[in-house]
């Protein structure tokens, strides 16, 4: 059963509209009326990452840790993630700051095991990155973009659709930037609510939302909820592997 999961999530990649054109159906955009990230207050999580490869396998993958913060800008309430991806190849470190009430992205910084280091700055027409590596000079850029874009794959990931609207059955596409080539659109499908596990012995009922990402290429199952710790836990295919991550 697992194994047939891994390939199900794996062909519906071939699926994904990977355009830039504004695609059918809802959209969400920046500045959306029924983006309310106001509901996103201080909490901590930890996730055990484990992979499944299809001869069933299971690889540990480490912990993953999250920090959410609030904080003041200018009299402007901020969220400021910072995630710890502790991993048999080292450490990776995540650190987003969005504006609380509307989530739009204001800076996403990146810290690799390799020592590549990327801070992506979000304008309202183009994102300016700097990336730094051991023994290179630092290499800035301005990336346009057509339109105001959410940050996916910066490190908001799974706390983005927090804000959302999450109701059975509701579905829509919302603008993300891409690196490669500065807007994508990425797509979110509400599953069902669902009692899921959340650590230490207890379940939680929860959201079950797929998001399908045009910049990693990837489907991921996510189980959210409105409350702290908001992200319960992720379901994703990455590196040949069926990737669960499970609230410690």
């Amino acid at each position: 059963m697992r194994c047939e999961t891994i390939l199900t999530l794996a062909l519906s990649l071939l699926a994904l509209d990977l355009g830039a054109q504004t695609p059918p159906g809802e959209v969400i955009l920046p500045g959306d009326a029924r983006v309310d990230g106001s509901i996103i207050h201080a909490a901590t999580n930890a996730w055990k990452m484990i992979g499944l490869t299809p001869g069933g396998r299971r690889d540990d993958g480490g912990v993953w840790k999250d920090t959410i913060e609030i904080v003041d800008k200018g009299g402007r309430p901020v969220i400021r993630r910072t995630q710890i991806d502790a991993g048999p190849d080292g450490t990776t470190t995540f650190i987003t700051e969005a504006d609380q009430q509307k989530l739009t992205p204001i800076r996403a910084e990146v810290t690799t095991p390799a020592g590549m280091h990327r801070v992506l700055s979000f304008e309202a027409d183009r994102v300016h990155s700097v990336v730094t590596s051991a023994g290179r000079a630092a290499r800035e850029s301005d990336i346009a973009i057509a339109q105001r874009v959410f940050d996916f794959n910066g490190g908001m990931f799974g706390l983005l659709i927090v804000g959302f609207p999450l109701q059975k059955d509701f579905s829509a596409s919302f603008p993300v930037f891409d690196p490669r080539k500065g807007l994508a659109w990425a797509k979110y499908t509400v599953i069902d609510r669902e009692r899921v596990p959340a650590g230490k012995a207890r379940f939680i009922d929860a959201w079950v939302v797929e998001v399908q990402d045009p910049v990693r290429l990837s489907r991921m199952v996510f189980s959210l909820t409105k409350e702290p710790p908001y992200v319960i836990r992720l379901q994703e295919v990455g590196e040949g592997k069926f990737w669960t991550f499970e609230m410690m």
